[in-house]
């Protein structure tokens, strides 16, 4: 005889609730099982960090090529240990206005710290820099790593380091070009570099920034440059001919 329930009546019949807790463990096992999978495959944020409204002081020496620059002794380190800092304005803005003057002078600035992984960028605050010496630093040797053929993203500085994230992808396209147009750093970063995702500053064949019209329509979207990586201190520069790119489908 077939068993039948009512809606209203305090206890189903034990066939159909045994159907019906089968049924809810197995829903509850899918959602779980699911849930889980799902987490799994999602690409998780980068660590990058922008230390909003939290300035500090800094003391360095101003370097301008290719890129904005302050070089921070660090302690103990004697006469050639640097860590470099690139410079960008406040909102989509490069630094080159800003530290125009201070070219090979120590100075003090107050700024905003931008870093994600060993690589640091700093966000001035507006009028802050200010003088205190005029000796340059002991040039930090320059190290010709070999010609390399490497896949990766034309990034805006600034955005991929911290300020926002993710700041790469063809979600943050139209935001990484306004920031290149505006003259923040690029920097191209690869993800098969000796086998390891590794970032570099993006410069012509002779180390000096390029023009605007040979990249920006090629932000955001896989690319394959060759050129020289030069290693000057902390920080490598991939120094290509901007004719020798080829766009990845």
């Amino acid at each position: 005889m077939n068993e039948f329930y009512v809606g209203y009546l305090p206890k189903a019949p034990t066939c159909i609730a045994r159907r019906v807790r089968i049924v809810v463990i197995a829903l509850a096992v899918i959602s779980v099982v699911g849930a889980v999978t799902f987490a799994s495959v999602q690409r998780t944020f980068a660590p990058a960090i922008f230390e909003y409204v939290k300035p500090r002081r800094f003391e360095g020496t101003i370097e301008r090529n290719p890129f904005p620059t302050l070089l921070v002794k660090r302690p103990g380190s004697g006469d050639s240990g640097f860590s470099r800092y690139l410079l960008v304005g406040e909102g989509k803005h490069g630094a080159d206005e800003e530290v125009s003057e201070f070219k090979g002078k120590t100075v003090r600035l107050r700024g905003t710290l931008i870093y994600r992984g060993n690589n640091t960028m700093i966000e001035l605050v507006k009028g802050s820099i200010s003088e205190i010496g005029s000796e340059d630093p002991s040039p930090s040797p320059v190290k010709d790593l070999g010609t390399f053929e490497l896949t990766g993203e034309i990034v805006d500085g600034k955005c991929f380091l911290g300020v926002m994230n993710p700041g790469s992808g063809k979600v943050h396209r139209d935001c990484a070009t306004l920031c290149l147009s505006g003259g923040v750093p690029v920097l191209f970063a690869a993800n098969d570099f000796h086998g390891i995702p590794a970032m570099f500053e993006l410069t012509d064949a002779s180390g000096k920034p390029l023009p605007k019209a040979t990249f920006l329509k090629r932000v955001g979207q896989p690319i394959r440059l060759k050129g020289t990586v030069m290693e000057v201190g902390d920080t490598r520069i991939f120094e290509i001919d901007p004719a020798g790119n080829t766009e990845l489908r």
